[in-house]
């Protein structure tokens, strides 16, 4: 991979991978090494252009988190997501949510921080997760479901 390709893809992928291993890992130091190890590991994979990089290296980011938590032996933290709410929002309703995304299967938890946190389209979730963009939407259906039931 060329440095050029380097700068663009980490300037452009940086912050959101960073983002969603954060809220998934609920860690921001372990998030931060993963998001390094990521890009470099992208660096040292065959990479072409060819419009499917977002869900590329968002597939990158989210073995490595799965590799982290298995080696850490735990399931990802029940506790609060650390980072305060932004202006205005219900504290409350923040802690609420961090605890119905943490009670998810992780599959489903990932699926829906990739769209949420992450941003990614129903076909890069596909690609980065291995399935069928029917079965993003359908799960993405089903988290969605949960959550409301969770927070009513």
């Amino acid at each position: 991979m060329r440095h050029a390709q380097i700068d663009d893809l980490f300037a452009r992928y940086r912050e959101p991978v960073y983002r969603f291993l954060r809220r998934l890992l609920h860690d921001g130091a372990a998030a931060e090494d993963l998001t390094q190890d990521a890009f470099l590991r992208a660096m040292s994979g065959p990479y072409q252009s060819n419009g499917h990089e977002r869900a590329w290296i968002f597939q990158i980011a989210r073995n490595l988190a799965k590799d982290y938590r298995r080696a850490a032996g735990r399931r990802p933290a029940t506790t609060a997501f650390e980072d305060a709410p932004g202006p205005g929002a219900d504290r409350t309703m923040a802690l609420s949510l961090d605890a119905a995304l943490a009670s998810l299967e992780e599959d489903d938890r990932e699926i829906f921080l990739l769209k949420e946190v992450a941003g990614l389209s129903y076909a890069e979730i596909a690609e980065a997760c291995g399935v069928t963009p029917d079965a993003v939407r359908s799960r993405l259906h089903r988290t969605r479901i949960a959550l409301r039931k969770q927070l009513t």
